[in-house]
């Protein structure tokens, strides 16, 4: 029995995780790449008279690729929950690859006419449709690859894997500008950001096709899987619930990814310098998330869910009304970092929240359909409602208030649905407790 719970507890190991964090990490470099040269792709393939409508059209395109995530957390999850977590990260490693290639390589409207944004918005429905299978397929391995003590430590590894990609693409960014001039990379260098995404997917598919199958869905394969409509309705309200944890993360996310963009076009700051909170952003994930990860594992989740969210509702618009009022890069860094922070505080345990109310023959489809849900209607549809709001009011601080409101909301999901405290440290996993046996 011993040796059995020392080979479970070796299942978390470095493979495993990077197994199930590089897609997450991919997804989100690419969208941020995207934020990142909105303005060239804006340019290169929505030509209009007005630099706002072709923007807004960029950013419209950007939101298009949500809309597949419900269809791609569907039909991927439910594949993940069916034939296995394994086979099926795969599988959205290679679609990943595919639609990261189209911005690679599509001709411009220059060159094609109409022909250019029609294959855009395909690459990112395709983009949009793995993205919806990734979260779900990728919790569930690091959940069920960890033990009961070490599950909110294990989780937050999805999160992390996203500051990842942010400080990746930061990084790419900031290369690309140093290499090459304004004109230079609106003439086609900001391709290369997108060639370089390009290399994760081998790698990737690599490692995923090497990790077994978690024992958690081993054992519970066993079982049929559930019909899919008669258990999304059974499963309403944590639904509900589980969207509502949504609404602050995602929110939070996608407005960090559109720092770029917000302090380019309304703090009128170089474009070299915006990389620069991209990269205070991503570090302070990557080191944060871990940790909260651990300490929720010793402490719950709820203390840290709602020191992020609370503090966040509370800062959001001093931090954007310090950053309107001293613009530059040490500024720009610092507010990103602190709300890297606080969403570090919230988003490292969200993971295992959401995975935790979800059966094991359900969790890649209820998770995935879940985020895919609070992704595409609070996620997609930020940067096109940040920069459609600022334009209205004429007030570049209403992001703050945006971003605060998202908070509040997210603080009563939290309290309603967030266990008030986690299972004692020496319980091990039911199901894995049930193979090893």
């Amino acid at each position: 029995m011993r040796r059995s719970i020392s080979t479970r507890e070796a299942g978390t190991t470095h493979r495993t995780f990077a197994a199930a964090a590089i897609g997450n990490l991919l997804e989100i470099y690419d969208f941020i790449a995207y934020g990142i040269f909105a303005v060239p792709i804006s340019r290169t393939f929505f030509a209009t008279h007005s630099e706002l409508i072709s923007l807004l059209l960029t950013f419209l395109t950007f939101a298009v690729g949500f809309i597949a995530r419900p269809v791609g957390a569907l039909v991927l999850g439910r594949y993940a929950d069916r034939v296995g977590r394994r086979r099926a990260l795969s599988l959205t490693l290679i679609l990943m690859a595919a639609s990261t290639a189209v911005l690679a390589v599509c001709p411009s409207y220059a060159s094609i006419g109409l022909a250019a944004p029609v294959i855009i918005t395909l690459g990112r429905l395709l983009q949009g449709f793995s993205a919806g299978g990734e979260v779900g397929g990728a919790v569930a391995m690091l959940v069920e690859n960890a033990p009961e003590s070490k599950k909110n430590f294990a989780s937050s590894f999805q999160q992390m894997s996203q500051g990842g990609g942010a400080l990746l693409a930061g990084l790419v960014g900031l290369a690309l500008t140093h290499v090459f001039t304004d004109a230079q990379i609106a003439g086609g260098a900001w391709r290369l950001a997108f060639v370089f995404g390009l290399l994760i997917g081998p790698v990737g598919w690599y490692i995923r096709r090497s990790v077994p199958e978690t024992v958690a869905f081993e054992a519970a394969s066993r079982e049929r899987a559930p019909a899919l409509l008669p258990t999304l309705a059974s499963h309403r309200w944590q639904f509900v619930g589980a969207v509502a944890i949504m609404v602050f993360w995602t929110i939070a996310t996608y407005v960090s990814n559109y720092f770029t963009t917000y302090a380019v076009r309304e703090l009128h700051l170089p474009l070299s310098q915006s990389y620069l909170g991209q990269l205070s952003y991503g570090v302070v994930m990557v080191v944060m998330c871990p940790i909260i990860g651990h300490l929720s594992d010793r402490i719950g989740v709820r203390k840290p869910m709602l020191f992020g969210a609370t503090l966040t509702a509370l800062f959001a618009y001093p931090l954007f009304w310090l950053l309107a009022h001293q613009p530059g890069p040490l500024s720009l860094m610092l507010v990103q970092a602190c709300i890297g922070f606080l969403l570090a505080c919230y988003a490292a345990c969200a993971s295992n929240v959401l995975a935790s109310i979800f059966p094991t023959r359900f969790r890649a489809t209820g998770v995935g359909f879940a985020y895919a849900i609070g992704v595409t209607v609070f996620g997609g549809l930020t940067p096109l409602a940040v920069t459609s709001l600022i334009d209205i009011t004429g007030d570049k601080l209403v992001i703050g208030y945006y971003l605060s409101a998202a908070a509040v909301v997210s603080c009563i999901a939290v309290w309603l649905t967030a266990p008030h405290r986690d299972k004692p440290k020496h319980e091990d996993n039911a199901a894995t407790l049930a193979v090893t046996e």
